[in-house]
């Protein structure tokens, strides 16, 4: 009761904004880089860039925290939240870096739902943080992390699909391990936007 009470740190909330837009900027560049085999390294570029200043904007959320007495929800929490959300980032440029020397001519549509669905889970992180300044938006935020869970089901069961295309039909070595670990890169990008949707629930649970 006492913090609502008291003023509160709302560049928080900006900063948080700005790593959420980043987030699905690279998600959305990385699902490009798919669809675009033959202009990668613009969107390898993009995606570097877009870590970077996602890195920036981290390290301002966590000097705003050290130097803040007073901040609009547990510190812990928001710690956690910046760090997560920074880790979804660096996945995708981890995985994106490896395209210059992957050569990829093609790859699988289930490559590419895969990646459309890790841009919608980011997009509806991004929805919940924009919402996040108030507490009368706790439906919305909830909405959206039902929706993150409901795109993880779905990207599961692309995965199951295109992994038993790649064991029966890909004879070439190399080219099975490329695309395998695609699908596990990206998979893992909706599985930690479940890790940010759940620390969102959390904060909303303890707050309301």
């Amino acid at each position: 009761m006492l913090k609502r009470l008291l003023p509160r740190q709302d560049t928080f909330f900006q900063l948080f904004q700005q790593a959420a837009d980043k987030l699905e900027l690279a998600s959305l560049d990385f699902s490009n880089l798919l669809q675009h085999l033959d202009n990668q390294q613009h969107y390898v570029d993009l995606i570097a860039k877009h870590e970077q200043e996602a890195d920036e904007i981290a390290h301002a959320n966590f000097a705003l925290l050290h130097k803040t007495f007073i901040t609009p929800f547990d510190r812990h929490d928001i710690h956690q939240l910046t760090s997560c959300m920074d880790d979804i980032l660096d996945l995708i440029n981890r995985i994106a870096q490896r395209f210059p020397f992957y050569q990829l001519q093609s790859v699988p549509p289930e490559a590419i739902q895969l990646s459309k669905l890790s841009a919608e889970a980011t997009n509806h992180i991004k929805q919940s943080i924009y919402c996040l300044h108030s507490l009368k938006n706790a439906p919305i935020i909830f909405k959206h992390c039902d929706e993150i869970d409901h795109v993880e089901s779905q990207a599961h069961q692309v995965v199951l699909r295109g992994e038993r295309k790649l064991f029966m039909d890909e004879t070439d070595f190399k080219q099975f391990f490329k695309i395998k670990e695609i699908y596990a890169h990206t998979k893992l990008v909706i599985n930690r936007c479940q890790d940010v949707a759940n620390i969102l629930k959390g904060i909303i649970l303890e707050y309301s």
